[in-house]
């Protein structure tokens, strides 16, 4: 009968191991438009140390990379159980925290520090438990993913779609493991960002009447995104696992115009669309492209032909949906001891890649709640962490 991982340490030794690396992690200022490779390297010489070897997916300008590593047996060939996390933070500019952000803290019941939630509490159990684990007796594999830029669109996971493909019988299911206190999820809402840029020449406000006016034709397209919504609130579609049951446009960002005596040359429009499982959120896109590009364009050239509307895509985060009664999903339920229903979140992560696109079943679950992440003085409970030693140990791959 198959047991838990077996480690070679007591449950305290390992508890304090686990912080020690979680204090590695957190001092590499990861935030997203900065490189991941010190803590990759990092990552690479601890799993090393117990003999499991690691495999770099690039981007392209070998600045970043994801990781992939594979313990137990196999030879890497069988992937087994997939814990996966994210390895970028998100900017503390602008944000007042009491001390380093990057600097681990105890204080009490918690640890405080960037990517404490969000997700480093969760890459640190993993390690814990892959450095000290007699992997001789694994008769399942486990292997830990971790990626880059998550935060700003999911880029490093959507270059691994196509090998996390190759994986298609040769591995059970993956964990990714975003802060949800534990609780097993198992779908939750997508999420793109547009920015629509309104171009025309500044003229001089007297001539107002005769000239097109980009702040104008973006509050217009503010107002039919609105019209959208509430088209969305009121006929759906809907989907009830979500306490907000519909997908909406945020407007986030209008930016235009420099004095009230002179007509504006540009105006940007940044918006993040949230869309519930099975509404087509390139369809919504291409709603508000169509207008901003069509009847808003036209009206702006009906007073100047040198007007123009671009639209640019700056990130897709696949919504997520898999049966709560999938084999992978019970058998994470029940290793875990859950008794509680399967939860469905209104925050995106790269579960939507993993299973929509690449085919590989998943559930989020980690330590931490989304409450915390991206925000000043970031925590995870000690609590939590302890909990995901125990729940990820549990997993009956030996």
């Amino acid at each position: 009968m198959p047991s838990g991982i077996p480690v070679r340490c007591s449950d305290s030794e390992l508890f304090t191991h686990m912080l020690g690396i979680l204090e590695r992690l957190v001092a590499f200022d990861t935030t997203s438009h900065k490189s991941n490779l010190d803590l990759i390297t990092y990552v690479r010489e601890l799993l090393e140390g117990n003999g499991v070897t690691s495999e770099l997916h690039w981007n392209e300008d070998r600045t970043k990379a994801n990781l992939v590593a594979t313990a137990g047996p196999g030879g890497g060939h069988d992937r087994g159980i997939v814990w996966s996390g994210h390895t970028d933070v998100v900017p503390v500019d602008g944000q007042d925290w009491s001390g380093d952000p990057f600097t681990l803290r105890t204080t009490g019941d918690r640890v405080t520090g960037r990517g404490t939630a969000d997700m480093k509490g969760f890459i640190a159990c993993c390690l814990a438990i892959l450095s000290t684990a007699d992997l001789t007796r694994l008769n399942v594999p486990v292997t830990l993913m971790l990626t880059y830029e998550e935060e700003i669109g999911c880029v490093g996971a959507r270059h691994l779609v196509e090998e996390l493909r190759t994986w298609r019988g040769r591995v059970s299911g993956c964990i990714v493991g975003e802060p949800t206190g534990l609780e097993v999820v198992v779908g939750h809402k997508g999420k793109q960002n547009h920015r629509f840029t309104f171009t025309g020449r500044p003229k001089h406000a007297a001539l107002a009447p005769r000239e097109p006016n980009p702040v104008t034709a973006a509050a217009a397209l503010a107002g039919h995104a609105q019209t959208l919504n509430e088209g969305f609130r009121s006929t759906g579609p809907s989907d009830d696992r979500f306490e907000i049951d519909h997908s909406w446009i945020n407007v986030g960002r209008i930016d235009g115009g420099v004095k009230p005596n002179i007509v504006p040359e540009k105006c940007v429009v940044e918006l993040e669309i949230r869309n519930i499982p099975g509404h087509d959120c390139d369809g919504i896109a291409e709603r508000l492209r169509g207008h901003a590009t069509g009847e808003l364009l036209d009206g702006m050239r009906a007073k100047a032909p040198y007007t123009d509307v671009t639209a640019e895509q700056l990130s897709d985060t696949p919504s997520f949906a898999i049966d709560p009664h999938h084999d992978f999903v019970t058998f994470v339920r029940k290793s875990f001891g859950t008794d509680g229903e399967p939860q469905y979140v209104p925050f995106g992560t790269e579960a939507g890649l993993i299973w929509e696109h690449a085919g590989v079943p998943a559930v989020v679950c980690g330590p931490g709640f989304i409450t915390e992440a991206h925000t000043p003085d970031e925590f995870v409970t000690l609590d939590q962490l302890r909990r995901c030693l125990g729940l990820l140990k549990s997993l009956p791959l030996a």
